[in-house]
C-alpha cells in the first residue's frame, strides 16, 4: 500500500479573498491549502497555468474561494482522524452569510459533549475556505480563533458574507 506522503502531489494556485493561495492536491483533490505571499516571483504565471491545465477544478475552487460558494468537488482528508472527518464534512456544507455553533456541530454530528473536540478539529483543518470553519463562533456570539489570519480575518471573512452579528 502507498502511504499518503508517497502519492504524486500537485499543486494548483489561485486568487482568494484572503490573497493568493496554494492548494496541494493529492489525486486531483485538494488536500491543504496555504497562503502566498502576493510578491511570490512567478505568482501570476503559476496563476496562469493552473487555470490552463485543470479548467475545472480551478473554476469550482475560484467560486468557493472568492464568492463563497460551497465547494461542490471532492476533498482529500487522508491523515485525519474519522472524528476530524465528520466534523469538516458538516462544516463544509454551511452556507455563506450563516453561522453555526460550536455546541450545535457536536449536537448535528451525534455528540453533544463533545464542542471542545470540535474546536480542535476545526484548528486542524486543513482546506480553510474550502471547509469554512470560519462559519462557526461561540455560543455566545464572540467570533472565536481563526487559523488562516486570526480572529480579524475571521471577522472580515464573515463580513464580506453578508453575516450579520447577534444583537
Amino acid at each position: 500500500m502507498i502511504s499518503t506522503q508517497d502519492r504524486p502531489k500537485e499543486h494548483i494556485f489561485l486568487e482568494s479573498v484572503v490573497g493568493p493561495v496554494r492548494i496541494v492536491l493529492i489525486e486531483g483533490q485538494p488536500a491543504s491549502l496555504q497562503q502566498i505571499d502576493p510578491k511570490t516571483p512567478h505568482l501570476s504565471k503559476w496563476i496562469l497555468e493552473s487555470q490552463r491545465q485543470s479548467p475545472m477544478l480551478f473554476s469550482l475552487l475560484s467560486k468557493s474561494l472568492l464568492n463563497g460558494d460551497i465547494f461542490e468537488g471532492e476533498l482529500s482528508l487522508q491523515g485525519l482522524p474519522p472524528f476530524y472527518k465528520m466534523v469538516l464534512e458538516r462544516v463544509k456544507t454551511i452556507p455563506k452569510g450563516t453561522v453555526k455553533t460550536y455546541s450545535q456541530l457536536a449536537e448535528e454530528i451525534g455528540h453533544p459533549l463533545a464542542v471542545r473536540a470540535v474546536g480542535s478539529a476545526l484548528a486542524k483543518n486543513p482546506l480553510p475556505l474550502l471547509i469554512p470553519c470560519h462559519r462557526v463562533i461561540r455560543k455566545n456570539g464572540q467570533i472565536g480563533h481563526y487559523s488562516l489570519g486570526g480572529k480579524s480575518m475571521k471577522e472580515k471573512l464573515l463580513k464580506l458574507e453578508g453575516f450579520k452579528p447577534f444583537p
